[in-house]
């Protein structure tokens, strides 16, 4: 019964699978090649495909109505990335296990661009 309840759940996004929803997991699972890299954990392959598949875009798509700030989105939904897959945006750098931003200057980049 808890198994089939949170089966529900993940599938219909009310919860995610550490962080990641279930769209966006599937859209991982069913590219060969993104399955391959997540599998085998090449991540440097792995990032390679994350851009072609959208995937930053698609977590930031379900995150956006429950984080406002989107100087926070983007360090959480990097975070998440990180966290899951080794994968550091070209705009962060690791200290210790957290990612921060290595230049300071693109909090306002990010605060003037909503969809980014």
């Amino acid at each position: 019964m808890t198994a089939s309840t949170w089966v529900i759940l993940f599938t219909t996004e009310v919860i995610t699978l550490g962080g990641v929803p279930y769209s966006v997991l599937m859209k991982v699972w069913q590219d060969p090649t993104a399955r391959s890299a997540l599998l085998g954990g090449d991540e440097t392959e792995l990032h390679d495909l994350m851009g072609g598949l959208g995937i930053e875009y698609d977590i930031k798509e379900y995150y956006r109505d429950r984080i406002e700030d989107p100087v926070k989105l983007d360090q959480h939904i990097h975070q998440i990335l990180f966290d899951r897959t080794g994968y550091v945006g070209e705009a962060y750098t690791v200290r210790g296990r957290t990612l921060v931003l290595k230049d300071p200057g693109k909090i306002e980049e990010l605060r003037n661009c909503p969809n980014c």
